[in-house]
């Protein structure tokens, strides 16, 4: 039996941030917030900021920005090691193809408008876990300048360790008899970083890439998965992650939930990361997708647009109980949640892996070794986040080949990689 909601019609204002409010009291250099400790959680936003005269208008990146304005924190290295800083949040995606903030790193204290900053990063939703990384010398006082033109407010993580740092820990996955996953990690640290899978605490053989794969999986493959990362500094091994095999078709049901402004919000109960499909209907006989959900991956079709993302009718259930919102400027029409079933579990299995390659290279340059990130990638650009780099190829495939199977798209992890051997049905529609 199938769960619905019916959503009717509203109409809501809303209310926009805009800079017309007061300083930030980071705003002046002078007045910059002080941070201490090797593990701390900050936060701001350039909402009311203003820039100083001849204060430092950041690096390369800061050419992207119009009109910048810019908030600073100083933080003092009480070790030598590595440091990375990861934005951990923000209010709203101001990155893109046309970057609007960044933060930039000094280790002075004696700031012009002719300082160079020793690391900076696009603060971009787009990237898999937007960071940056720094030598950090015991004593020495390092500058943070948040620069850009939006109200946007971010949360950003400060860690100084000399082993690695896992930033994403592969997650909780649900699949069907005979399915096909991809558990993932994302990693930061002293380079080169070494992976090794395990499977119940021990190692999988010749599993030493940053994801794994898994098809035709049967319940001998349920359990518990882990990763060792490992480097000059030391090694971290991540948190378990469950992989359940069911072979059941359990029915998720849909409650109706408090909503934010302008949106309607209902709960998801499942199976813990199991995806699934939310339809929609006017007369509960003809369904269609209910393409609401953003997912951050834009279209890789000729004359691309890359201020439209594209939309998805499908969602993940984190941990058995998730919360998702549609908006609520909709004609009335009921909602239902059906298990997402892909039409070739092996082929989008490999797309997936394709859109987490792609995400890696761009996270190790995000100027992607000198490339616009609206180039087209060929397979050589992420043929080693693979492993013994070996390219997929699609099942259907007769000729097994990597030019023939697929398009990786333009040169950003914003875009979706297509197969072109049947480009109607083996779509990427999951959310990363």
């Amino acid at each position: 039996m199938k769960h619905l909601l019916l959503l009717g019609v509203a109409c809501v204002a809303l209310a926009l941030p805009s800079f017309g409010q007061t300083l930030p009291s980071n705003d002046n250099f002078a007045n910059r917030t002080v941070l201490t400790g090797n593990s701390v959680a900050f936060s701001g936003t350039l909402a009311g900021a203003t820039t100083e005269p001849n204060e430092a208008a950041g690096g390369f990146f800061s050419d992207f920005f119009t009109e910048p304005r810019s908030v600073w924190w100083t933080w003092t290295a009480t070790k030598t090691s590595l440091v990375t800083i990861e934005m951990t949040g923000a209010s709203q995606d101001s990155g893109g193809f046309n970057p609007s903030d960044g933060m930039f790193i000094y280790n002075t204290t004696n700031l012009n408008i002719k300082s160079t900053p020793m690391a900076e990063f696009f603060l971009d939703l787009s990237f898999l876990c937007d960071a940056v990384t720094f030598s950090a010398t015991e004593g020495t006082s390092y500058q943070f300048q948040m620069l850009g033109n939006t109200p946007t407010a971010y949360q950003f993580q400060l860690t100084a360790s000399d082993a690695p740092l896992i930033l994403q820990a592969p997650r909780n996955l649900t699949v069907s008899s005979n399915g096909s996953t991809l558990f993932t990690v994302v990693a930061e640290g002293y380079r080169p970083l070494s992976y090794q899978w395990q499977f119940a605490g021990t190692n999988l053989p010749g599993q030493t890439v940053a994801m794994l794969a898994l098809t035709n999986i049967d319940g001998s493959q349920a359990g518990s998965y882990t990763v060792v990362v490992t480097n000059i500094g030391g090694a971290v091994t991540s948190a378990p992650a469950m992989l359940f095999v069911s072979s059941s078709n359990v029915s998720p049901i849909l409650t109706a939930m408090p909503g934010e402004t302008g949106q309607f919000g209902f709960g998801l109960t499942g199976e813990v990361g199991r995806y699934y499909r939310i339809e929609s209907s006017v007369d509960l006989v003809n369904w269609t997708n209910d393409y609401t959900f953003p997912r951050h991956i834009y279209s890789n079709d000729p004359g691309i647009d890359f201020d439209n993302p594209k939309l998805t009718s499908v969602v993940f259930n984190t941990n058995g109980s998730s919360l998702f919102s549609v908006s609520s400027i909709v004609a009335g029409k009921f909602l239902r949640a059906s298990q997402y079933q892909p039409a070739n579990e092996i082929c989008i299995n490999n797309l997936r892996q394709i859109r987490f390659a792609k995400a890696l290279w761009l996270r190790d340059d995000p100027m992607t070794n000198g490339q616009a990130r609206s180039d087209t990638l060929v397979g050589v650009d992420i043929q080693k986040y693979f492993l013994n780099g070996n390219l997929p190829h699609c099942p259907l495939d007769t000729s097994a080949s990597w030019d023939n199977s697929y398009n990786a798209g333009v040169g950003s992890c914003d875009s979706t990689p297509g197969c072109q051997i049947d480009w109607t049905n083996h779509i990427l529609e999951e959310p990363q």
